[in-house]
């Protein structure tokens, strides 16, 4: 049934549902018929039967009883019209009070028997035919006589059958008329779908244009709006894409060429070992630049691709996540001789996110403080009840240029110290997953100071 399609299922459905509503109105159609021709006939043949009482029958004699059965309606009724009539349908008989029979209408009477029992009965006549027979038994008011008029079962349920099966027939010839028309009706209706699938099927993967929602039925519509919803997210996706390929492209393209040119120095310089080693100091340090920089646009990638990496949150102590990135960073703190603290002004909140991403937030925003700090400088990270600072003495960022701070790749012009320009980037974008607020300023004091609030505080 999966494999079918919906309109194939809803004809389906529909022709069951007819079916079973059609077979339930004929079968209570057929029962109330029959009670009311079992109504009708038992009526006839009560009145039958009085007038059979009413009648004079002290002329009745047992001996002359074989010549008073009536004659064969066939010969009543020889040159007219014998209409649509049963003559063995209907029969009757008189009896005296010792149960001898008097008259018949010689056919089934007198087969019928004399019955002490007043009032309809079923029985089943023994003769050729074996046919079961509804017969009334009366007495006439002087006890003298017993009356039996009897009907044949048979012809009840035959007339019964007409009736219903008149009443059928229409159904035989409406019921294929409305599959007909449902079908009509149901590719009718969803022609609408057919040509949206259609423009699907056509659609190029850049095109966001949104699938027009009116045209459809209204119980399609919230799968057409989910549709242009994921059009919007797939465009974006892949203009973030380019993006990043583009931007990707041109940062590595300088490192690259610098590891070319100090490859090249370091092959030239085969008697100089002093120009060779410093050729590949600076090739290890190209190196590892470039290394950095694959990973924070990797990071970035990841970032940008998707808000999956939310699905795995935790509770978060900020005091423990902040002692593991400062303890990572303290060799590279002690290298310059820099004060690294940590200062714990109020508790800081537990908070549920991603521990992987919260580290690379913190580590980031260390990182960025110890590379611009001068030696015997200070960095201090400072945790409050609704989030945390990081704190430095370097030389700040020129008022013009903290507008920027956070766009993918740019660096404040005349910046000293070598970097991507993404580390910023990557802590805009793991705080607004996180639905923390960040900003930064410089100190009037001289340095620079990131502020990282959590959501509703």
């Amino acid at each position: 049934m999966n494999n079918l399609s919906l309109s194939s299922r809803l004809l389906i459905y529909i022709l069951l549902i007819a079916t079973l509503i059609w077979g339930a109105a004929s079968g209570i159609g057929w029962l109330q018929t029959r009670e009311a021709i079992d109504e009708v006939f038992d009526t006839q043949q009560l009145l039958f039967a009085k007038r059979l009482a009413s009648a004079n029958l002290s002329e009745l004699t047992v001996d002359d009883a074989p010549a008073r059965r009536l004659p064969k309606t066939r010969n009543l009724i020889k040159n007219g019209d014998k209409g649509s009539l049963d003559d063995d349908a209907l029969g009757f008989a008189i009896f005296n009070e010792r149960g001898e029979l008097l008259l018949s209408d010689n056919d089934h009477g007198n087969e019928f028997g004399h019955s002490m029992y007043s009032g309809f009965i079923n029985k089943r006549l023994e003769g050729d035919d074996d046919e079961e027979w509804r017969i009334l038994y009366i007495t006439t008011p002087d006890r003298r006589y017993t009356i039996a008029v009897g009907q044949e079962r048979e012809y009840r349920d035959d007339v019964v059958n007409d009736i219903v099966l008149g009443q059928l027939w229409p159904w035989f010839i409406g019921l294929p008329l409305m599959m007909a028309l449902t079908v009509w009706i149901i590719r009718r209706e969803l022609m609408s779908l057919r040509r949206t699938a259609a423009t699907l099927t056509t659609r190029s993967p850049e095109d966001a244009t949104p699938l027009e929602e009116t045209s459809v039925p209204k119980e399609a519509r919230p799968l057409v709006t989910a549709l242009n919803a994921l059009f919007v997210r797939i465009s974006g996706t892949l203009e973030r894409e380019r993006q990043f390929t583009a931007d990707a492209a041109h940062e590595l393209r300088s490192p690259l060429t610098a590891l070319r040119i100090q490859s090249e120095v370091a092959l030239l310089a085969e008697e100089d070992k002093t120009s060779r080693n410093r050729a590949l100091n600076n090739l290890i340090i190209g190196i590892d630049r470039t290394s950095r920089l694959v990973d924070q646009l990797l990071a970035l990638s990841r970032l940008d691709g998707t808000s999956s990496l939310m699905s795995d949150v935790e509770h978060i102590d900020w005091r423990l996540l902040t002692a593991e990135v400062t303890e990572e960073a303290l060799p590279v703190a002690q290298h310059k001789n820099i004060a690294l603290e940590t200062i714990v002004e109020s508790p800081p909140q537990i908070v549920q996110g991603n521990r992987l991403l919260l580290k690379m937030l913190l580590s980031n925003l260390v990182n960025n403080a110890l590379r611009y700090t001068q030696e015997g400088g200070a960095v201090q990270v400072t945790l409050r009840h609704n989030g945390l600072s990081v704190t430095d003495n370097g030389p700040g960022v020129m008022p013009g240029h903290l507008a920027r701070l956070g766009e993918r790749f740019f660096r404040p012009p005349g910046a000293v110290e070598n970097g991507s320009g993404l580390g910023l980037s990557i802590v805009k974008r793991i705080a607004r997953l996180h639905e923390f607020t960040i900003d930064w300023r410089n100190r009037p004091e001289g340095g620079f100071q990131v502020t990282l609030r959590q959501s509703g505080t």
